[in-house]
């Protein structure tokens, strides 16, 4: 669950005219479960998972992993999400063969740095996760007789609850119904007629109008920082284009006040925070001053001052600061608290994301379905491919 606290930001109007319920047709797509079960049942003993996918494809499970996964499994996880060759070089020099799954993901089946991949682990046991039809990697899979797991008609960057982030989480064992459930609820709750996501939607059209085109989400809490890069992702391809939109920056907190901070508070003023923290931190301890140092000064105190303060309130009143400071400068800010980081809550989060990203496309009266700007970049690298001499 998210608890909303808009300090006192309120939207001009109740209502987002140009958006309809046909925009979120992609909440009611059901995985196929059965075939996750299958295929992770298939390969869960594998040591090693690498992961060879673009953007949302593959943004959304790195944030699952990170977030929950790696703290829970005993599985390696390697993000191919590039053809650099010195990393190619790095996973394929820890992973062998025989003790290694490669899930390859794309919903055209034409990607080409991920076809390209595709050639660089060509002697590894895969998976395919790609739409029907008679594209490359479909083409491919029936040819070497990998498993193929239907790619459901989704953008990569709103697949994050379907089979592309899914397989690999259930691999890796988390819970996935449980990621599931919190999906649905959040999918519900944002779509009523008055909701939170759609009213910060709103809030951000509102500032933007007035100056504000970037956004400052600073996100207290290592795990959930993991999450930056599907939010810079959804929020870039589906609300700036035409010449409209935002710019949005996410940034781990506290680490994020060492260098962002001076630009937010320092900087033109042109920016919104969106302060997200967790309420209830899984695991929590008292700072402590060893005897032997207790009375060194800090400031006006001694560090003995700072005994008995548990992380958890520390992480809060770093994140305090940032906000009372930004109140001070009357510099527009919200928070958003997530309970906890569990599979429930990942999925919960996550499904905000999505909602809201398609209000605020809508608001600024643009497609949150399109990104005809990466097409264009990709059609010029692909001509490059095709007129390449050897």
């Amino acid at each position: 669950m998210i608890k909303f606290n808009f300090q006192g930001l309120r939207p001009k109007k109740d209502e987002i005219e140009t958006y309809s319920k046909d925009d979120f047709k992609f909440t009611e797509v059901q995985p196929d479960m059965d075939r996750l079960v299958e295929i992770a049942g298939k390969y869960g003993k594998t040591k090693n998972l690498i992961i060879l996918a673009r953007g949302g494809s593959i943004s959304s499970f790195r944030a699952f992993w990170q977030a929950q996964g790696m703290y829970i499994s005993d599985k390696n996880v390697y993000f191919v999400d590039t053809i650099d060759p010195d990393y190619t070089f790095y996973v394929k020099d820890r992973c062998m063969a025989e003790n290694s799954l490669v899930i390859a993901i794309s919903k055209s089946g034409t990607t080409v740095d991920v076809l390209e991949n595709v050639m660089s682990f060509w002697d590894y046991p895969m998976v395919m996760i790609t739409s029907e039809g008679d594209n490359p990697l479909n083409q491919i899979a029936k040819k070497m007789s990998f498993d193929i797991v239907v790619h459901p008609e989704i953008g990569g960057r709103y697949s994050g609850l379907s089979e592309v982030a899914l397989l690999p989480a259930m691999i890796c064992g988390l819970d996935v119904s449980e990621i599931r459930r919190g999906a649905k609820e959040a999918y519900a709750e944002f779509q009523k007629p008055k909701n939170y996501a759609k009213s910060l939607a709103l809030i951000v059209k509102d500032l933007s109008d007035e100056g504000y085109d970037q956004i400052f989400w600073p996100i207290y809490s290592k795990k959930l920082a993991s999450f930056y890069e599907i939010i810079s992702q959804l929020i870039s391809e589906s609300v700036a284009k035409e010449g409209k939109g935002i710019t949005v920056l996410p940034a781990e907190g506290p680490e994020s006040q060492h260098y962002l901070n001076q630009r937010f508070f320092g900087g033109p003023k042109n920016m919104i925070g969106i302060f997200t923290t967790v309420s209830n931190f899984e695991e929590d301890q008292k700072v402590k001053a060893a005897e032997e140092i207790k009375d060194i000064a800090l400031k006006d105190i001694n560090l003995s001052a700072l005994s008995g303060i548990p992380l958890s309130k520390d992480m809060h009143f770093e994140l305090q600061g940032s906000l009372e400071n930004a109140k001070n400068k009357k510099i527009p800010a919200v928070l958003l608290e997530i309970d906890k980081v569990d599979e429930y809550n990942l999925g919960y989060f996550l499904a905000f994301l999505h909602i809201f990203t398609v209000y605020l496309s809508r608001a600024f009266e643009v497609n949150p379905f399109d990104q005809p700007e990466v097409e264009a970049a990709k059609k010029i690298s692909f001509e490059a491919r095709k007129n390449y001499k050897k």
